[in-house]
């Protein structure tokens, strides 16, 4: 489990260097259990913005780490 928390971690970081709102979003969802809803008002983003960016990220995540494996 630990490796792919590390993968997960740096895909995140990566992603960070194309979109970091996008990164910001996820690293609240998959690290602090927040909804789609809690971390886009906490990071200020209207409610469509935080969903396009999450299902942007889901999206980039997958590729990324199906990329590694």
């Amino acid at each position: 489990v630990a490796p792919d928390i590390l993968a997960l971690s740096d895909a995140i970081d990566l992603l960070a260097a194309e979109d970091s709102a996008a990164a910001n979003l996820a690293k609240l969802r998959i690290f602090s259990g927040l909804s789609v809803d809690e971390a886009g008002m906490a990071l200020g983003l209207p409610h469509t913005s935080a969903y396009r960016e999450w299902t942007y990220a889901q999206a980039w995540l997958r590729a990324k780490l199906r990329d590694v494996r």
